[in-house]
C-alpha cells in the first residue's frame, strides 16, 4: 500500500539524501516536503504554523529539522531560551503535539549523543546519559525531545544515527568531507585514537525506514555501522581511500581533550549497537564499505 510521508527538514544534509533515495527507489512512498513549498514552509518553534502543515494528507511525519552544531550548542548550555533547546525540544514538542491532534505517526531522527559516551556501544535499551555532566548540551536536548515524544505518542519511531556521512552535498561538511578538506590544506588537527564510534551511512536511512514502516514497527531503533572504529582509524581509511597518505594523520586523545572544561566533551566509548534492526533483516553498512561507496559516488572528487 502506498504511504505518504510528510517531511520537515528535507533540505538538511540527512533529510535531503533521504528524500533523493526515496524518490528514486521507493515507489510505495510519496513525500510531502514542508521545506519545498512556500505555503507549507514552517518554523517548528511556531506552534500554529506547525499545526497548519498537519492539515495536509500524510500518514507519517519524519522530522529531520534540528539544531545539530554540537560546539555551538555547548555554548548555550542551560539556556532554554536559546536556539538549541527551542528547536530540539520545544520545536519537537510542537510536532509531537500536532501528530497527536491530527492522528499522524512520527519518525524522529535522533543521535548517539544522547549517551555520555563512557560505556558504549549502546543498545536501544540502555538509559540515555546517564551522567548528564558528561553528556553534551546537544545530547541533553535530544534526550528531552525523545522523552516528550514517548510521553505524548504511542505511534512513533525514534531512529538514532551517529556521525552521519553522505556523498556530495554543498551546504554542509560531514565527517568525511571535513577530514579531506583539512588534509588537503595541511591543517588536519590531531585525530582521537581513543574515541570509539559507529558512523552512519546516510543512504541506509531510506531503506531502513521503509522496512520499519512496512512492518508496522514502533519504538527506538539504532542505525549505524555494525563494526565499531576509532576516529583515527576512520580518518586514515578515508585519506587512504581518496589517494592520500594515511601516515600523515596526526594522533590526538579524546581523554586529554575532555579534561579541558572549556570545550565540548567528546565520547570516548560511544557507538550504537544495531542488533535490533538486524533481527528484522536489515544490516546497516559497515564504515569501511560506506567510505568506499562515497568514493564511488563522488568519483573520488568529494571536495
Amino acid at each position: 500500500m502506498r504511504q505518504t510521508i510528510g517531511v520537515i527538514g528535507s533540505g538538511s544534509m540527512v533529510g535531503s539524501r533521504f528524500c533523493e533515495i526515496v524518490e528514486k527507489d521507493f515507489g510505495n512512498i510519496s513525500l510531502l516536503k514542508a521545506d519545498h513549498h512556500a505555503n507549507f514552509k514552517i518554523d517548528i518553534t511556531d506552534r500554529d504554523k506547525t499545526r497548519n502543515f498537519f492539515q495536509n494528507h500524510f500518514d507519517w511525519l519524519i522530522l529531520f529539522a534540528a539544531f545539530t552544531d554540537v560546539d555551538a550548542a555547548e555554548k548555550q548550555r542551560g539556556d532554554k531560551i536559546a536556539p538549541c533547546w527551542q528547536i530540539n525540544v520545544e520545536g519537537t514538542t510542537n510536532v509531537a503535539d500536532a501528530c497527536l491532534s491530527f492522528g499522524k505517526n512520527l519518525i524522529f531522527i535522533s543521535t548517539d549523543f544522547v549517551f555520555d559516551g563512557t560505556n558504549g556501544p549502546y543498545s536501544e535499551d540502555d538509559t540515555p546519559g546517564p551522567d548528564m555532566r558528561k553528556t553534551s548540551w546537544y545530547g541533553i536536548t535530544k534526550i528531552e525531545a525523545e522523552k516528550r515524544i514517548r510521553q505524548r505518542l504511542k505511534d512513533y519511531l525514534i531512529v538514532r544515527i551517529a556521525y552521519p556521512y553522505r556523498g556530495p552535498f554543498a551546504q554542509k561538511d560531514d565527517i568525511i568531507k571535513r577530514i579531506l578538506k583539512l588534509y588537503q590544506l595541511g591543517q588536519l588537527y590531531p585525530i582521537f585514537t581513543d574515541q570509539k564510534l559507529t558512523p552512519t551511512f546516510i543512504d541506509d536511512l531510506a531503506p531502513a525506514i521503509n522496512l520499519l514502516v512496512r512492518r508496522g514497527e514502533r519504538g527506538i531503533f539504532h542505525l549505524a555501522s555494525p563494526k565499531i572504529t576509532t576516529q583515527y582509524q576512520f580518518a586514515k581509511f578515508v585519506i587512504a581511500t581518496f589517494g592520500g597518505d594515511p601516515r600523515k594523520v596526526p594522533k590526538g586523545s579524546a581523554r586529554s581533550h575532555n579534561r579541558d572544561k572549556s570545550v565540548t566533551p567528546r565520547p570516548t566509548k560511544g557507538g550504537l549497537k544495531v542488533d535490533k534492526i538486524k533481527k528484522l533483516g536489515f544490516t546497516p553498512t559497515n564504515w569501511q564499505e560506506g567510505i568506499r561507496k562515497i568514493y564511488e559516488q563522488s568519483n573520488g572528487q568529494l571536495i
